[in-house]
């Protein structure tokens, strides 16, 4: 198993996503694995983690390339965000704890502000693609079906006046100053984020199938890094669903680490498991003889990966009846790397048809809900300017 599919990366990808004349559309999926960005000139992601350094940091050498430093203009405090954040965690380091970082409760925190204005400023580049300049910004963002009754929470905590600079690799310092009332912040239920998505071409227009999907019988199956969301959609009208925080990512990685705790004696906490992820290797290290030695993990990693896969197919298929569903989507970064576990689990149901989430781009399935955040609202904005 290539253990660097399950790494969260930093990514940015200059592209015409369509554009409005008088308003500059962000569509922001702060998950927390990873920031999802579109914009009308790009689509990026990062992880979603953050640590403090000092006002005077800089690299010792050439900035690494996919590097992001922030500033806050206010205070002056700087952070280093994303992926060499995630990085500079040093072996046994507990500072951040997982309740910290996973909980929905995360949105008053100084780490959510900086991971949300990082991803403001990214999705406010200037390129070939176009300009941000003198147009107000409008977000869209979204929650699970079952968590939207915290859009009040997240709306104040992403509403008010921004001031920050980021830093991108060997680059220059770039100010932002992002004014955002509540009246400018939408929130959308990610299931309906993935439904959208799957009905918009690469335009984000209604696909000629799109009625297939508003109109038939769908299970959108979202396994992203905190829960596996499960919702489903009969003519467009999202149902009961269920989330399971025990079924994403979060719990791979958990096995993971409990199995590599068990055979190598070596304790690699979920949020330091990151970085092992890049070679598929952890690091052994005898204290009294300071001798250290390297073992590979990727074995471990596909029995705990399939494990939990199988877990979650199962409670999927006792939560829903499946033969009176036509479709389920499969999205999310933990879909993505389940996708062929779960079709082959449901090969001998013909009546069901397996569909990824990211079939009308060349996208990874990460991208899935932002995708339709913005083409939903992108429409929305589109009419109202006619």
């Amino acid at each position: 198993m290539d253990t660097t599919r399950f790494r969260t990366k930093t990514e940015i990808r200059e592209r015409d996503n369509g554009h409005l004349d008088n308003i500059w559309e962000i569509a922001m999926d702060i998950g927390y694995s990873s920031v999802k960005l579109f914009s009308p000139n790009i689509v990026a992601s990062f992880p979603s983690y953050a640590r403090k350094v000092e006002s005077d940091f800089k690299f010792a050498g050439e900035a690494p390339k996919n590097s992001i430093l922030y500033r806050d203009d206010t205070s002056g405090q700087m952070w280093l965000v994303g992926q060499v954040a995630q990085d500079t965690i040093a072996y046994g380091d507990t500072t951040d704890s997982e309740s910290a970082l996973y909980s929905r409760e995360r949105y008053n925190s100084d780490m959510f502000l900086v991971i949300a204005r990082a991803g403001l400023g990214l999705a406010m580049q200037s390129n070939r693609f176009g300009s941000p300049d003198g147009k107000p910004v409008f977000l869209q963002t979204g929650l699970p079906e079952k968590y939207m009754r915290d859009t009040k929470e997240i709306t104040e905590a992403l509403s008010g006046m921004h001031k920050f600079s980021l830093l991108l690799g060997s680059g220059v310092w770039k100010h932002y100053t992002v004014d955002l009332s509540p009246s400018s912040i939408a929130v959308l239920s990610q299931p309906r984020g993935t439904l959208f998505s799957v009905c918009t071409d690469r335009n984000g227009h209604f696909r000629s199938d799109a009625r297939d999907y508003l109109q038939s019988s769908v299970i959108i199956f979202d396994a992203g890094f905190g829960t596996l969301d499960l919702f489903p959609i009969t003519s467009g009208a999202v149902g009961h669903g269920e989330t399971y925080p025990d079924l994403g990512m979060r719990q791979v990685l958990s096995e993971t680490s409990e199995l590599i705790r068990d055979k190598y004696d070596t304790d690699i906490p979920v949020p330091s498991m990151q970085k092992y992820l890049e070679t598929g290797n952890v690091i052994y290290f005898d204290r009294k003889n300071f001798k250290s030695r390297e073992y590979p993990f990727d074995a471990l990693l596909q029995q705990a990966c399939e494990h939990v896969c199988n877990e979650a197919v199962t409670r999927m298929a006792n939560a829903l009846p499946l033969i009176d569903y036509r479709k389920i989507v499969v999205t999310g970064g933990t879909g993505e790397a389940w996708y062929d576990m779960i079709k082959n689990k449901l090969v001998d149901l013909p009546t069901l048809s397996v569909v990824p989430g990211n079939m009308n781009d060349d996208l990874p399935f990460i991208y899935a809900n932002v995708r339709g955040y913005y083409y939903y609202r992108f429409n929305k904005l589109a009419a109202q300017e006619k």
